[in-house]
This record gives C-alpha cells, sequence and structure tokens, in this order.
C-alpha cells in the first residue's frame, strides 16, 4: 500500500467516507436474511438484507503487514464492553476509553472481528491488526441487526459499479492496498456492459479513471425507466453530460413508428423528419428532444419515479390516418388545427391580427411550438366533425361528415 494512504487525515478519510454512508435514525431489527461484505481496496461494510443493499459503512482494515483475512465467514460471536488482550504481551485492557475495541465485538473468523474503536480518526484508513474497526456509533447499530450465524464475505474488488435507486451510475477506484492486483480498463469494461452501461464510459474517460484513482464512487450517468402509452420498456433511456438518450428502436417498436437509420449519416428518419442519433455501446439513441420531434406526442419526466413517460396519440379521419401530433393545451388533447381543417376540405383563413378562423367561425386555438392547436372539446363548434377518444387504443377518431338525425316523436 503507498505509504500516502497511511498519511490520510482524519479529516479527509472522514469527509471521504461520509458520501457512503446514508444517514439512518437505525436499522429494522426483524430484517431477513442479512449478510455482510467487506471490501478492503474501498474500506467499506456493505449490510445486505434479503439480497438488497441497506446500509454502506466506513471502516479501517488491517495494514499491510498485518492484512485483513480474505474468504467467506460468518459472525460466531457477539460481545457487549468485550476486554482486549493485546497480542503476546500478556496485558488485559478492560471495557471503557482505552480500549480500542470500543463497545461491541462481533467475531467472524478465529482473532478477527468487526468491532468499535476509540480512535475514531482510522477510519477510513488501513491500519489494524487485522480488525474492522468501525465508528462506534455505526457498529453499535449494526450489532442490534446482526445475529451469529450471519455470512460476512472479505473480498478484494478494486472497483465498484454502482445503480442507485434514483438512477445514479457511479464508479470507483480504489488503491491496490496489499499490492494484490492490478485494474485494467477491459476488467471494468466488461462490468459495464455486463450490468448493461456498456458505451456509458469512453475508452479515455475510463483509463483517466482508473489512472486517477480518486478513491470514492464517482458518478458518471444516469439511467432512467421509459413508459411508452403506459407500458414500461425493458430498455432505459440514459442522462450523460446533463442530455438524456432515450432508446431509438425501443421506443419505435412500443408505438410501432416506422423509423429508418442511416448509420453512414447518423440520422434516423420517421413519417416527418430526420434527428441525429448517438450509439452509446451497443444501443441507437436520440436525445429526448429529438425524440418528441420524431415521434410526436408528450414526454414528461417523474423524478420522484425516475421514468420518462412518453405518450403518443394517434389522430384519424373516417378512419384514416392524420398526419400531426395531438398535444395537451390546459389539460386538455388538443389537434393540429391545420391538419384538420385540410382533412376535411375546410380553409383556415388568419384575420389581420392573427386569428383563424373557418367558415366565419373564430377558432379557439392555443400556440403549442410554432402550430395552432384546438382542444378536442371544441373540435365539433368548429369543424362539426364528430369525435371520439378511443382509451385503450390511445387514439383520437374524428368523423366527417357528422350526419345528425332526428328522433322519431
Amino acid at each position: 500500500m503507498p505509504l500516502a494512504l497511511l498519511r490520510v487525515s482524519a479529516l479527509t478519510a472522514l469527509f471521504v467516507f461520509a458520501v457512503l454512508a446514508p444517514a439512518a435514525a437505525g436499522l429494522n431489527p426483524d430484517l431477513a436474511s442479512p449478510s455482510i461484505v467487506l471490501n478492503l481496496p474501498s474500506r467499506t461494510l456493505e449490510f445486505y438484507a434479503g439480497g438488497e443493499l441497506v446500509k454502506t459503512y466506513p471502516v479501517a482494515i488491517g495494514k499491510p503487514s498485518t492484512p485483513s483475512p480474505l474468504g467467506n465467514f460468518a459472525i460466531f460471536e457477539k460481545e457487549v464492553d468485550p476486554w482486549w488482550f493485546p497480542p503476546r504481551t500478556g496485558e488485559v485492557v478492560p471495557s471503557g476509553p482505552h480500549n480500542p475495541l470500543g463497545y461491541r465485538w462481533m467475531g467472524f473468523a478465529p482473532m478477527y472481528g468487526i468491532h468499535g474503536t476509540n480512535a475514531p480518526w482510522a477510519i477510513g484508513l488501513a491500519v489494524s491488526n487485522g480488525c474492522i474497526r468501525m465508528r462506534e456509533a455505526d457498529v453499535e447499530e449494526l450489532y442490534e441487526v446482526v445475529p451469529c450465524g450471519t455470512p460476512v464475505r472479505v473480498t478484494y474488488d478494486r472497483f465498484k459499479l454502482r445503480v442507485e435507486g434514483t438512477g445514479e451510475v457511479s464508479l470507483g477506484v480504489y488503491p491496490d492496498i496489499y499490492g494484490r492486483r492490478e485494474l485494467t480498463a477491459g476488467e471494468v469494461s466488461d462490468a459495464l456492459a455486463a450490468r448493461g452501461l456498456g458505451g456509458l464510459l469512453t475508452d479515455g474517460e475510463l483509463a483517466a479513471m482508473i489512472a486517477e484513482e480518486a478513491d470514492r464512487q464517482v458518478v458518471f450517468a444516469r439511467v432512467h425507466n421509459v413508459r411508452v402509452n403506459g407500458r414500461m420498456l425493458a430498455e432505459r433511456a440514459v442522462t450523460l453530460k446533463g442530455v438524456m438518450y432515450v432508446p431509438l428502436l425501443a421506443v419505435a417498436g412500443a408505438l410501432e413508428a416506422k423509423v429508418s437509420w442511416d448509420g453512414a449519416n447518423g440520422m434516423a428518419r420517421g413519417a416527418k423528419r430526420a434527428v441525429p442519433v448517438a450509439v452509446i455501446g451497443d444501443k441507437v439513441y436520440v436525445a429526448a428532444n429529438d425524440a418528441q420531434a420524431l415521434f410526436g406526442g408528450q414526454q414528461v419526466f417523474r423524478e420522484e419515479e425516475n421514468v420518462l413517460a412518453v405518450d403518443v396519440v394517434s389522430l384519424f379521419l373516417n378512419g384514416r390516418p392524420l398526419a400531426g401530433d395531438v398535444q395537451v393545451v390546459e389539460g386538455v388533447l388538443a389537434v393540429p388545427v391545420t391538419a384538420v381543417a385540410e382533412a376535411v376540405g375546410q380553409k383556415v383563413a388568419r384575420g389581420a391580427d392573427g386569428s383563424l378562423s373557418v367558415r366565419g367561425t373564430k377558432v379557439p386555438a392555443s400556440l403549442v411550438g410554432g402550430e395552432a392547436y384546438i382542444q378536442l372539446t371544441k373540435v365539433y363548434d368548429v369543424f362539426r366533425a364528430y369525435v371520439y377518444w378511443n382509451q385503450e387504443a390511445r387514439s383520437i377518431e374524428l368523423t366527417y361528415p357528422f350526419i345528425e338525425r332526428g328522433g322519431n316523436d
């Protein structure tokens, strides 16, 4: 291990590892199937329940001359207010402020345990005789939810790839504390691909992160679920460098939209327009704004769900599809004035004040992206076309001419 690592100040160590330990009032003592993963290069203890990560704690580990053991173990003993028997001295240190074991001990291998400390400045460093030190508040919290028999796996992973529930994707590259293994870009690249995140880092970016060895998790992307017309897609959107990209072919397939991709020119062409594409890994994406231009409809990102909701409504006249996007105006679906007028053979007149009228009837239009739209509730008043909203098919069906017939009385 580089000597510089041992010289990291207490303040720096505490600051770096504070980001890895989410604040919590306490852990649920009824958590099922608890397990512990200790990773030595990152000096972290991860507590899992039912296979799900519950919390990450910073720890101190064994120094290079007395390394912490690797392998699979289990908690076999627990003790409150342990006494310390310093190796090869014959001394005994009772529980108290001078005891380096703190006030909790969880043995996981002969002579090795997870315990508290009276030297919190050491957390995040490689300084122990091989045991795992935790902040006193942390070890007391963990002690309450870890029964004897809890599996403990001690690993030596030089990097950690994480995808948080918020969608944040981070990569941590950690030092080779015991000088046991080098880290290659290919190894990290393979891990990204295995998680469906291939291509999110360029070769140059990946090489730079490995060379920097930031010794912390670095967020470099965010992934989002995509819901198209109420159906969640298997493919995800991704935000890179502040731009959200959506999977082109997955969205087109969900909408049954015909899209051609010109790989040579880096363009995707739909029914009305072409937009640039981005190839990330082995997938083709388009920027979210370009996707809306390509497919039409509405896009809303729901931050609380981490979901990009894409809603595209089809427009028909007498069973034939009409060109034109369907928008939402003041909470009501709206259709393009010009497209409807042309379809029903009516002319739109524009007044000196910019207002629109059809057959002398003023059109209550709203501008969306520079185009005039009319709400569905007002279509009949202007065009005398009957409107039917097909919720299941997510389509608007216009009938024209619509003949109103009187009753028999």
